[in-house]
């Protein structure tokens, strides 16, 4: 029997990935959409359905055999059922794989959220191949994690696992979330905070790399921007990062002591920052923190897969529920 073709799917709260390909986790064709919160689920759909349409067509075929989605958000992979999103309104306990089969009328749909996704791409394809337990952090608009254990995803009781964004952390003898902490979205957050206490101080000087990149207004600040003036010697971004890094050795020593991984992949939009910044750090406070018998047991590298790991590892899904099901 040939190799079917099969359907990989990320949904996130600003960005739609759509990929054909086949059990290898190798993307043939992709369609790519922004999202626009504002407009709902439904329109989400609606992209989908088009989107699906055009890879067909570039493949110059009329269906695929089985389908995988990684949603951000909470999802029962029992079920089918996303429970939430965080980003946009109307996914509430929505049947997603019902509705998908019925829509593009694919027979095997399969789901999980964005982060065991991207966990088994990198088990499967990147940087964590074939090393279990294979714990994946990835830190962009929020923070997740994933586990995989012996090539299948640890999930729990069926409504997901390892939800490390969640995890309470002592910042300043303050518990606080991971997530508010160590996500490219309070990043942002904690640099334009800086550049509006400058302006309502006055301190507003070329002394700050943060504020002139800004130009002095604080909805301009961006992670990315934070981490540019970090690297120019800023040092309240400096201080930003420092606290973000701080909070992720922590977690992750939480997560290690308890999880024991042989490898530890950190992925998502603010782990392209320069290892300097981001990597060394949180690998320097992980070693410090961490049970001292797992110390020389565990390593942790930067992810391989970029900004297509989830499709590559709704592929894998797909894979996995065709194989089962032919």
């Amino acid at each position: 029997m040939s190799a079917p073709w099969l359907l990989g799917i990320e949904i996130g709260g600003t960005k739609l990935q759509l990929g054909l390909g086949t059990a290898n986790g190798a993307i043939t064709a992709l369609e790519e959409r922004t999202i626009d919160p504002t407009q709902g689920a439904g329109a989400i759909r609606a992209q989908i359905e088009e989107a699906y349409r055009g890879l067909l067509a570039k493949q110059g075929i009329d269906r695929v055999a089985a389908a995988g989605i990684g949603f951000g958000g909470p999802v029962d992979s029992v079920r089918g059922t996303v429970l939430v999103s965080n980003q946009v309104e109307g996914w509430s306990d929505f049947p997603i794989c019902e509705w998908l089969a019925s829509s593009l009328q694919i027979d095997t749909v399969v789901l999980q959220n964005d982060s065991d996704s991207a966990t088994l791409a990198e088990y499967r394809f990147g940087a964590g191949r074939g090393l279990s337990p294979l714990l994946y952090v990835n830190s962009g608009s929020g923070v997740g994690g994933g586990l995989v254990v012996n090539g299948q995803i640890y999930s729990g009781s069926g409504l997901g696992a390892i939800e490390i964004g969640h995890l309470w952390i002592e910042d300043e003898l303050v518990p606080t979330k991971l997530e508010d902490l160590a996500s490219g979205w309070a990043i942002a957050r904690a640099g334009r905070e800086a550049v509006r206490n400058r302006n309502l101080s006055g301190r507003f000087q070329a002394d700050s790399a943060l504020w002139e990149l800004a130009q002095g207004t604080p909805e301009r600040v961006t992670g990315e921007m934070v981490a540019s003036a970090a690297l120019a010697g800023d040092s309240e971004a400096q201080q930003i990062f420092a606290r973000a890094t701080r909070a992720m050795g922590r977690a992750l020593a939480h997560a290690t002591t308890l999880l024991a991984p042989r490898r530890i992949v950190l992925g998502g939009g603010v782990s392209q920052t320069p290892a300097a910044l981001w990597l060394d750090p949180i690998r320097a406070e992980l070693a410090q923190r961490v049970f001292a018998s797992f110390r020389d047991h565990y390593d942790l590298v930067p992810a391989e897969l970029g900004q297509k790991v989830v499709v590559h590892g709704a592929l894998a899904l797909a894979a996995d529920a065709w194989s089962t099901h032919s």
